[in-house]
């Protein structure tokens, strides 16, 4: 039988929101040049995966996490999905950026978050792990307690595991890298060629570059 995994990594594949270029990389928000790139934000023109994905966020959610006060989304790529799973669970939703913001009331945390409030946040994907580590760190210095982070898809970096480790913040997605190439594999969209190159990226991704 199918993990959730593995059935959500196939919808992925087939939506198209995972993709692997060998030849002319990708390059990433902070700079890394990349033979693959994670689109979540095609999930939300289809229905059918939308609801799939709300579903099983919040299923976690409510599972892991039953004394959960607050959703609490990345700002600004898992607003969309932070929003269906605070209305799946009749929760309240802020959203929260890196960062504070540089015009009107310089928000960092959008939507009222009170301190001792219990939070989930859910966040699309974990790469790095510097983004959503900034978000935890503005919660918890509002006076909040952040049970975990709920996340769409993990690129299991090495990097980013210790961070959520250090922070001591437990991590949970839906599927991940590695599911993801054992099925495109799978699936016939990758070769065995490709997947190679993608594992040395893996290992080494800030200082990848294409052969």
């Amino acid at each position: 039988m199918e993990t959730l995994q593995q059935i959500l990594a196939k919808k992925l594949l087939q939506l198209k929101a995972f993709s692997v270029q060998i030849h002319n990389p990708f390059t990433w928000g902070n700079g890394w040049k990349a033979p693959t790139y994670f689109d979540d934000r095609k999930i939300l023109s289809y229905p059918a995966a939308r609801n799939f994905v709300k579903l099983e966020l919040a299923r976690i959610v409510a599972e892991k996490y039953p004394d959960a006060d607050v959703i609490a989304g990345v700002a600004v790529n898992a607003i969309a999905q932070s929003t269906l799973v605070a209305e799946q669970l009749g929760l309240p939703l802020v959203y929260v950026y890196p960062t504070p913001k540089d015009h009107g009331l310089e928000n960092q945390i959008e939507g009222d978050l009170r301190p001792h409030q219990n939070v989930v946040i859910i966040e699309n994907q974990v790469n790095v792990g510097s983004y959503v580590m900034k978000v935890v760190d503005a919660i918890r210095n509002n006076g909040c307690k952040v049970l975990g982070v709920v996340s769409l898809f993990n690129y299991q970096f090495a990097d980013a595991n210790r961070k959520f480790v250090d922070a001591d913040v437990e991590l949970t997605a839906l599927t991940d890298y590695e599911t993801v190439n054992k099925t495109a594999l799978q699936m016939g969209i990758v070769t065995e060629e490709h997947m190679k190159i993608v594992e040395e990226w893996h290992k080494n991704p800030a200082i990848w570059s294409p052969k």
